[in-house]
């Protein structure tokens, strides 16, 4: 039942994404890593949805969910962006930058943290060879007690023009502030792509 509010909710939020010119709705499997200084590692799976819908000249709207259970600490961790990206081509290559809303919600079953804030990033992509291109994305977050950088790096294959898969990694690694332990998150994403 959770399951099916979820996909209900993310449909309706991005059906305005899929009424506009072009973009591309994303649906991936998440795999991610918590590392909490102090702590033992733990890790767990996942969904995710992502859209992208262009606006014009160069700018994109953007929106990403994902939802993970951390298995041995037992809890839930949401993950909700949703910003601004520009794009350009220089000399062959992709290059840009974005600005994203971001909240982190931690549930273990009773009220749970909620983290909120902000991240900036420049990323850039290229072909590699005929349907398959390589990116990759650089960032800064920063949410509530924790900051700091985020570095992303990814394949997407293109069966035609509008069906394409992809597997990308991320690595937050924040450092806490206010007497908050050091967090990493690893995060492996796989899964497809529809362009329209």
């Amino acid at each position: 039942m959770k399951f099916k509010q979820t996909l209900i909710a993310v449909a309706i939020a991005l059906t305005p994404m899929a009424a506009m010119a072009a973009g591309s709705l994303d649906v991936f499997y998440v795999n991610q890593d918590f590392n909490v200084d102090g702590s033992p590692d733990d890790s767990g799976d996942g969904f995710g949805f992502r859209g992208q819908a262009a606006l014009g000249q160069g700018v994109s709207l953007t929106a990403l969910y994902q939802d993970a259970d951390i298995d041995d600490a037992d809890f839930n961790s949401k993950e909700t962006r949703i910003g601004l990206s520009y794009d350009t081509k220089l000399q062959g290559i992709d290059v840009g930058a974005g600005a994203e809303t971001v909240t982190l919600d931690l549930n273990d079953g009773g009220p749970g943290d909620s983290f909120r804030g902000y991240s900036i990033n420049a990323h850039a992509s290229m072909k590699v060879i005929d349907n398959l291109s390589a990116y990759a994305r650089v960032g800064y977050t920063d949410i509530d007690e924790f900051d700091g950088a985020e570095y992303e790096a990814g394949v997407h294959y293109a069966f035609d023009k509008q069906f394409g898969a992809f597997v990308e990694y991320r690595v937050a690694d924040l450092s806490g502030n206010n007497g908050a332990p050091d967090l990493e998150l690893d995060t492996l994403r796989v899964g497809g792509r529809y362009n329209f």
